[in-house]
Order: structure tokens, then C-alpha cells, then sequence
């Protein structure tokens, strides 16, 4: 049973579904747990929920388009610090992307702190290009879950799973969004948040960065999967 406060919890029933029946879900309170709880609306309580279908799950079902070579449409700024990329950086970026077929047209890999990182969205398209089947689901932490990784208090945390049924394996990630990260100030003006964005929605960070873990562990990318099971999973540009 997934519980908590109802504004969060409002948003994650909007934005996922049940992992079991695959519907909508609903917020209601629970006499027995005198919480507020999710429910799916045929009247389960899941234990975890499914991201609706997103851009990056449908389009490859789609007629790829050839890719044109508009540098301007990738993203010219290091995530992590802030600086302009020269040209001869974002068309790096874009051939690393190229190398391991991905589009960065799209979002697939941006520079972080000067290495290039694939985002959700880019395991997500490698994971349907691979085109075996698995299942994705996502919950925040337990209570006791909570004190056994020692989650500080006011941080977000979840837990994904991806299950492979090629291979009958399980992959897990988790994801937290520290209280530190949703106060931070800009460097630039320290009248500002760093990150307006993980301010306002910190559970949907922690929620993607637990998927994004599972996925890069389930589906590796230009590594073994001994390298892939030793990430941090915190990527911050999930």
C-alpha cells in the first residue's frame, strides 16, 4: 500500500497507473492505515505503480525519420555546470549518441560535468529497441525501508524494478532527491534556487532516478553489465 500526503500522492496517481491491472489511479483515505493511500480504481491497492506511456515508450512504434544534422537543436550547456559548449563539444555529443544509436535530437545524452550521460529517455528508447520483453514499475520507499537506507528526513526516495522475462532477472534502482538539492541556491544569484524544478516536483525526480538506475542496470549501454551494476544510479540528468 502506497501512503502518504495527499497533494503527492495526487500527483503520482495522475501521472502513473496500477502495475498490476495497468488503470487509472485514485486517492483515498484508508480508516485501518488513517492515511491516504493509493488505489487503483478497480479497487486494488498496489504496492507499485507504472509511468503512463510516454513519448519515449511510443515512438518506436513509429517510421523512424532520418535524422538531420541542425546541431541547433541539441542542448548547448553542460547540465551540471551551467557553461556553453563549443561546437566541436556538442558534435561530440552527437556522435556519441550516433555510436550507440541513439537520437540526441531528442534528449538521449546531454554533457554532465563534461562527460556525457544518457538520460531516461534514452534507456527507455534503448530498451524498445532491443525489443525484448520486461516490466517497469516504481513505489516510493516504506517506512522501514526508509530507516534501513537511512533516508534523511524531508527527502523523497524510490525504488524501481525492471524484470527482464527474456531472462527471468530482476533489476533494482533507487532514486532520492535530498532536501539539500531542492534548497540549493543559484551560484549566479543567490536570491534564486538552483533547481526551480526539483523544488517543485522532488518525488518525480526521485521516481525517475530510481528508473533510470533499473533501466541503465537491466539494459547497459556501451558497458558490461558487472560496470553497470556498480553505478551510483543518482544521475542527475534523469
Amino acid at each position: 500500500m502506497i501512503k502518504g500526503d495527499k497533494d503527492k500522492l495526487l500527483k503520482l496517481a495522475k501521472e502513473n497507473v496500477c502495475s498490476e491491472h495497468h488503470l487509472a489511479l485514485e486517492v483515498v483515505w484508508d480508516d485501518e492505515a488513517q492515511a491516504n493511500v493509493i488505489r487503483c480504481i478497480k479497487g486494488h491497492y498496489p504496492e507499485a505503480i507504472v509511468r503512463t506511456m510516454t513519448e519515449a515508450h511510443k515512438v518506436h512504434d513509429r517510421v523512424s525519420e532520418p535524422l538531420k544534422e541542425n546541431l541547433a537543436l541539441v542542448p548547448h550547456t553542460d547540465l551540471g555546470t551551467g557553461e556553453l559548449l563549443t561546437p566541436e563539444t556538442i558534435r561530440a555529443l552527437v556522435d556519441y549518441a550516433h555510436k550507440y544509436e541513439l537520437d540526441p535530437y531528442r534528449g538521449h545524452v546531454v554533457l554532465m560535468y563534461g562527460k556525457p550521460y544518457i538520460t531516461l529517455d534514452g534507456y527507455l528508447w534503448h530498451a524498445n529497441r532491443v525489443n525484448l520483453p520486461y516490466k517497469l514499475s516504481s513505489r516510493p520507499l516504506s517506512d522501514d525501508e526508509r530507516k534501513t537506507y537511512q533516508i534523511p528526513e524531508g527527502a523523497h526516495a524510490f525504488v524501481s524494478e525492471v524484470i527482464t522475462e527474456y531472462a527471468n532477472r530482476s533489476f533494482t534502482g533507487l532514486g532520492i532527491v535530498t532536501p539539500d538539492e531542492m534548497t540549493e541556491k543559484s551560484k549566479r544569484d543567490k536570491t534564486k534556487l538552483a533547481s526551480p524544478v526539483v523544488a517543485k516536483y522532488p518525488w518525480q525526480l526521485a521516481q525517475k532516478r530510481a528508473e533510470w538506475q533499473a533501466l541503465r542496470r537491466a539494459f547497459p549501454i556501451g558497458e558490461t553489465q558487472e560496470e553497470s551494476n556498480a553505478g551510483s544510479g543518482n544521475n542527475p540528468s534523469s
